[in-house]
């Protein structure tokens, strides 16, 4: 062996990088590159052995054994691994869809007398036509618009539950013992005052004290003859909605001098419960809750519950509900109806007509609209007086124009830029009504005198126009002549004149919600 071969043989740990010398780099993706890329950006690339066999691959088939296929589409378990193999979504499983809410009971949405008649008389005010749509919304729109009426769907069997309502709010429960409480809860501070006095401490041999471990309060050590009362009336006041099983898992014992000290010295003041209004033969107050409570129990007796297949409250008192099947159906009724209040808006028709209001669709897609004016028409051959009658053509000529720009465009004037646009059934509804004469601009010193005359005239006239009901003024302040009717040829048989209309193509100009 020569010097030169001994050495490298001795050199252990080192590499000959000689032969890298010609070898060239570049990027995968460059054309003239003599490199090939790496499968999968892997960043290694295992070209084929001076056999021919690719890698990987014994010679003929040698020891190769072939790996066994597992189904794992039954959830079967990975190798080398205890958890379950885990499904991959397909695409269309990646957003499931949410199953809709199952209604157990029907519920309806009347309007509160005092809102509802606030909104009808800023309806009458302003003399404008309303979607009833719109109306339907503004009453949802707040618990206290409304009122709801609610019952149990029949079972499979044609059956439907009883309802179990709370007096004096009438709300409704699943069972008697719930509404009992709930009413007697109702009236106790309506009933009863409490008050602090001085107590004597518990005696006796005390060598463990029980405290509530979710918020740390000292109950009182159980051998105390008064523990399981307080205990009961502890978990009443302060996890009404807790499962009392669940609330006692959670209290602790303490076997510590100082805890039990601080008990008794809190055991020296006590809350009484004294009535407010004491009738002849009734105690002045009672050491615990649980007494009041039976005292209100004993007092009032059936009038506490009352029966009903259907319950009527008040919309605001649905808060006072507990969560649970019924409140759950009211809120999500109440949801639905904000979407597209159809039932809401059907169940407001008599109520508006008796109101005073017609209430009438329009146009072939049969969108309701309500205003205190009826409708009137002109026959064909007919006509107004002058001025109203070259008033109402411009408006027929120019539909969709705005009530405070039609005297001035009706002159060939200007009109004055405002940027305060009309008011929406809401805003009147806060605000007050608004009317063509609160919509009126200000008249300009600029204009002669004559021009201001015939301003007011334009305004007189089309506010006759809109209050006799030949002319349409929308919620958005928008006008609408209505269309020329055919005349009837024998006037005892005419056709209803709102119907004749419809076959006229009557369309509403502004966009209804649909």
């Amino acid at each position: 062996m020569s010097e030169q071969e001994n050495k490298r043989e001795n050199k252990t740990g080192e590499i000959d990088l000689s032969e890298l010398s010609n070898l060239q780099f570049s990027t995968a993706w460059t054309p003239s590159s003599s490199i090939s890329p790496s499968p999968r950006g892997s960043g290694s690339f295992k070209g084929p052995k001076r056999d021919g066999r690719r890698p990987g691959r014994p010679r003929d088939g040698g020891d190769f054994k072939k790996r066994p296929f597992r189904d794992r589409r039954d959830g079967g378990e990975r190798p080398g691994s205890d958890r379950p193999f885990k499904r991959r979504p397909k695409p269309f499983d990646m957003k499931a869809k949410k199953e809709p809410f199952a209604f157990s009971m029907e519920v309806l949405f009347y309007p509160e007398d005092t809102p509802f008649n606030k909104l009808s008389d800023i309806m009458k005010a302003s003399k404008r036509t309303y979607q009833l749509f719109d109306i339907a919304e503004i009453i949802l729109e707040k618990p206290e618009r409304f009122v709801v009426l609610a019952k149990n769907l029949p079972d499979a069997d044609g059956n439907a539950k009883p309802l179990y309502c709370a007096q004096p709010l009438n709300l409704p429960f699943e069972d008697e013992a719930a509404a009992k409480a709930a009413a007697i809860d109702a009236r106790f501070d309506e009933l009863f005052s409490a008050e602090e006095t001085d107590a004597e401490p518990p005696k006796g041999e005390f060598q463990v004290v029980n405290r509530c471990s979710i918020t740390g309060d000292l109950l009182g050590a159980p051998n105390w003859h008064k523990y399981a009362e307080t205990v009961r009336e502890y978990h009443g006041r302060k996890f009404p909605k807790m499962p009392f099983e669940k609330f006692s898992a959670s209290i602790e014992g303490v076997r510590d001098a100082d805890q039990i000290a601080a008990w008794l010295e809190t055991m020296k003041k006590k809350t009484v419960f004294k009535l407010k209004e004491p009738r002849e033969g009734d105690p002045e107050s009672f050491d615990t809750r649980e007494a009041a409570r039976a005292y209100i129990a004993e007092r009032f007796g059936a009038e506490l519950v009352k029966t009903y297949e259907q319950v009527r409250m008040r919309g605001e008192y649905v808060a006072k509900l507990p969560f649970g099947r019924i409140r759950r159906n009211i809120e999500e009724a109440c949801r639905k109806q904000k979407k597209f209040p159809i039932v809401t808006a059907n169940n407001l028709r008599g109520r508006l007509r008796r109101s005073g209001f017609a209430v009438y669709k329009r146009g072939s897609k049969g969108f309701a609209f309500v205003s205190t004016i009826k409708r009137k028409f002109i026959f064909e051959g007919e006509s107004l007086s002058e001025v109203p009658q070259k008033i109402f053509d411009f408006i027929t000529a120019n539909p969709a124009i705005r009530a405070s720009d039609l005297p001035y465009k009706y002159l060939g004037l200007e009109a004055p830029k405002s940027e305060a646009k009309s008011k929406t059934l809401a805003q009147e509804h806060s605000d007050g009504a608004e009317t063509l004469e609160s919509q009126k601009p200000a008249e300009s010193a600029e204009l002669p005198g004559e021009t201001r005359e015939k301003l007011s005239s334009v305004w007189s006239e089309l506010s006759w126009l809109v209050s006799e009901g030949y002319v349409v003024e929308y919620a958005d302040g928008t006008l609408q002549a209505n269309p020329y009717l055919p005349k009837p040829k024998d006037k005892a048989q005419a056709a209803d004149p709102e119907a004749e209309a419809a076959k006229a193509g009557d369309e509403p100009i502004i966009a209804p919600k649909e």
